[in-house]
């Protein structure tokens, strides 16, 4: 059985390759929670279920053509996983002032609590590079 911290990296690298419904579904509980903390993007944040954050990986391969994830820290305490990473993507649509084919930058601390090694929550606190 793949530890936490393996099972954090995977997951990682699923959203990169643009995973949706299964294939994504696949690293989290049924009654996961995901909490996006207010950011550019999203000023109020967000909380969403399972369903909502398939709906919303299906809408991000709309959006982004290519996204890349650079994990620069991990670190793990037993059911408690801590990623810090940055993020790029290349959008496809125009998002607020930018073009499509635009650059966006992102510098993200991501928080990951696991149970039964799948991932039950999941915060996040995004710092979007100016554009």
């Amino acid at each position: 059985m793949p530890t936490n911290l393996e099972v954090a990296r995977e997951y990682i690298r699923a959203i990169e390759r643009g995973a949706t419904g299964d294939a994504l579904a696949r690293f989290f509980t049924p009654d996961v929670t995901i909490t996006e903390m207010p950011n550019r993007v999203a000023p109020h944040g967000s909380t969403s279920d399972l369903a909502r954050s398939l709906e919303a990986a299906e809408r991000g391969q709309q959006i982004f053509k290519r996204q890349t994830y650079t994990i620069t820290n991990i670190l793990g305490n037993g059911d408690f996983i801590a990623l810090e990473m940055e993020w790029s993507g290349v959008t496809v649509v125009p998002i607020q002032n930018l073009p499509p084919d635009s650059e966006m930058r992102d510098h993200a601390a991501v928080f990951l609590e696991f149970r039964n090694g799948r991932i039950v929550r999941q915060r996040h606190y995004d710092c979007f590079e100016p554009w």
